[in-house]
């Protein structure tokens, strides 16, 4: 887990941005675009852990792998975890918005 204080709305805002690579990862694996699936995965695995998100940058790195040896079925596990992952932290986004008002 990072040492630096992320603000609530920051942090609100880097769990908006995943649900969209979420949904590119699923139409990248839906069009076998293995490229999109490495790129995200790339840019995931380096900041997740600056906003302590250590089990995103986990997932990040097996994606990013998956699509470098185009392992579709594994890759289909992955975006599984991602799933739960961004489930997880909607509890979380759910009580950023709430604080903010």
């Amino acid at each position: 887990m990072s040492d630096i204080d992320i603000p609530p709305e920051m942090r609100l805002k880097y769990l908006e941005r995943r649900k969209a690579d979420f949904e590119s990862c699923q139409k990248a694996i839906i069009e076998n675009n293995f490229e999109v699936l490495k790129r995200v995965g790339h840019q995931i695995k380096g900041n997740a852990s600056t906003f302590g998100y250590d089990d995103l940058s986990k997932i990040a790195i097996e994606l990013e792998q998956c699509a470098e040896h185009q392992e579709i079925d594994k890759l289909k596990s992955i975006m599984e975890q991602f799933a739960n992952f961004l489930s997880r932290t909607q509890g979380e986004a759910s009580f950023t918005k709430k604080r903010k008002v």
